[in-house]
């Protein structure tokens, strides 16, 4: 059993890496390749090498929590609350109004309700459902998420994901419906919520803070505490995946969670790899009646969106832009919607048909997503004429409403890192100009002493090690004007100044770069990449200490001693 299963998961792995390969250079979305190599894998309409789509099941499922747990943690419920009307009342009328039209449009297409038939009920739910795992990873991908549309987009899967969970509380009870068990199951979730923010709030910032110079450490602990309270959801009888966000909610605002994202985000892929492989393994092979039933669900999952969710967001003034990104943004089948009809098999409340007519329009949207997400925003400038000539005014772009939606002020400096240099750098700045420029700068660190020490001084602070690339990518530094890293390579892990210099000059090329440099060698090459200063220490010092032999020599040695004691004497500084 343990050589099938390692066999499995490195055929997949193998294959997926190879058309993920070939797509790359074909600029197509990568989750094309991961489903492609499931299908050419499995024993329906592929090489049959993998027969058995269970065997990597398991760990296509910790790709779903981890990924549920990343989501989390990009949730800002600041930043969801200022977009929560937008979010509430479009998830309500999303949900709402696709299970009608649901209901109706699959009625005519001669499901019906009744009898101990539950078909009718189980598609119309099904296709009310987008994927999370599909709109995150793209969106993620692409950097994406931190977008109004992409926060509309995500409020509204989480609440689509509370809807399944509701569903899924009752799904036991569909021939003999009682509320109570309902009652009891939403019940088990708001205690796993109120013991999980409780632990958050009064526990894990003082682990963190004890830990946060070990990044390896706190990588194994924030993994502890995802499948914690993921198996305590279970443990209460509510979905693994659920209990994953909510642990990423827990810590969202932790000034360290972009930092284990980023950690996090590398065994995600691979996890969240499998899971698509494992979802190309099941694609049946197609006949009529299964591919006339899948192109009907394809048709009223886009459909319906665009009814339920355009209108909803243009009504409260979000534009054309506003209104329909989110809606393509969630034109797909969510991975509930299998859970939900593989369960109602189970029951035999529908026939293994209809699961099977999903899985193939599930992949196919997959696909679509894959393709239309991405360039969302394009689609927009061409059907917007359209819009508005049939009478939907874009009376307020989205950019205007980002604009107005962010009040934060952009920092102007950024430093990479924060060790001795760039201290006595602070004070000075601190020194020499008002106390309100300190909060137009913002450092990058993962020291919690010296972040709880910058933040008491009004600097913008982010948790995160530049070792990694990802973590400049997590951070917004668009609008900096001059980026600095005092941190020779020496001292430096992981990276390089010459990496920096190269990753800042791809996100902020605007932006004046400061880098440090240990030798005159890499001085010079460093120039040649676009540095706008090197900064070498001892070049720095050897200057100064030139300018203090000739005035000792000119007989001024006891006032130099005398000013030079004055100085460290009152001197203050984050590192000393």
């Amino acid at each position: 059993m343990n050589h099938v299963f390692l066999h499995d998961v490195g055929v997949s792995i193998v294959t997926a890496g190879c058309l993920g390969i070939i797509l790359y250079f074909l600029r197509l979305p990568l989750l094309l390749g991961y489903l492609s190599a499931g299908i050419i894998l499995g024993p329906h309409m592929g090489l049959g090498i993998i027969t058995d789509p269970d065997t990597i099941s398991t760990l296509s499922e910790i790709g779903l929590i981890l990924l549920m747990y990343i989501l989390g943690m990009e949730i800002d419920l600041k930043k969801l609350m200022r977009a929560g009307k937008a979010v509430i009342i479009t998830g309500i009328v999303q949900f709402l109004g696709c299970l009608l039209l649901g209901l109706g449009a699959f009625s005519l297409a001669g499901f019906n309700l009744g009898n101990g038939d539950y078909t009718l009920l189980y598609l119309a739910v099904a296709a009310s459902l987008s994927s999370t795992i599909i709109v995150v990873k793209i969106l993620s991908d692409r950097v994406e998420l931190d977008s109004l549309t992409s926060r509309i987009t995500l409020g509204v899967l989480v609440l689509q994901d509370l809807w399944a969970i509701a569903f899924l509380s009752a799904q036991a009870q569909i021939s003999n419906f009682q509320i109570g068990l309902l009652g009891l199951s939403l019940g088990k979730a708001g205690l796993l919520i109120l013991a999980a923010f409780f632990i958050a709030k009064y526990v894990l910032p003082h682990l963190f803070e004890k830990i946060g110079k070990n990044m390896e450490l706190m990588l194994v602990i924030a993994l502890a505490w995802c499948f914690a309270i993921a198996g305590g959801a279970g443990l209460l009888g509510l979905s693994l995946e659920m209990g994953a966000l909510i642990a990423g909610i827990c810590i969202a605002s932790f000034p360290y969670h972009v930092q284990i994202s980023v950690k996090v985000s590398s065994l995600r892929d691979f996890f969240v790899t499998l899971f698509f492989v494992a979802l190309g393994l099941q694609i049946p092979f197609p006949n009529w009646e299964m591919m006339r039933l899948a192109l009907l669900i394809m048709g009223f999952v886009i459909l319906s969106r665009l009814v339920t969710i355009f209108p909803t967001l243009h009504l409260l003034k979000f534009g054309n832009r506003g209104s329909l990104v989110p809606s393509l943004n969630l034109a797909q089948i969510s991975e509930f919607s299998l859970v939900i009809l593989s369960i109602g098999v189970t029951y035999k409340h529908i026939p293994k048909t209809i699961l099977s007519a999903f899985i193939v329009a599930l992949v196919i949207m997959a696909f679509f997503s894959s393709l239309v997400i991405p360039h969302s925003h394009r689609l927009y400038h061409w059907f917007n004429p359209f819009l508005e000539k049939v009478g939907f005014k874009d009376f307020l772009h989205i950019k205007d409403r980002e604009e107005n939606d962010e009040a934060k002020v952009h920092p102007k400096i950024v430093f990479l890192g924060f060790f001795k240099e760039a201290s006595s750098l602070l004070r000075e700045i601190e020194e020499r100009h008002s106390k309100t420029m300190l909060q137009e700068i913002q450092v990058i660190d993962f020291n919690p002493q010296t972040i709880k020490k910058l933040k008491a001084k009004g600097v913008q602070v982010h948790y995160g090690d530049i070792g990694h690339s990802d973590t400049i990518h997590h951070i917004d530094i668009k609008q900096a004007q001059i980026i600095v890293s005092t941190i020779p390579d020496s001292m430096l892990r992981g990276t390089t100044n010459l990496k920096l210099l190269k990753t800042i000059k791809d996100l902020a090329p605007h932006a004046k770069m400061i880098v440090t440099a240990d030798n005159i060698e890499v001085a010079r090459d460093l120039y040649s990449k676009g540095a706008d200063y090197v900064y070498m220490p001892r070049i720095v010092s050897a200057h100064y200490l030139t300018d203090i032999l000739e005035r000792m020599e000119s007989g001024h040695a006891d006032v130099i001693k005398t000013n030079s004691i004055k100085f460290f004497s009152s001197r203050e500084e984050i590192l000393s």
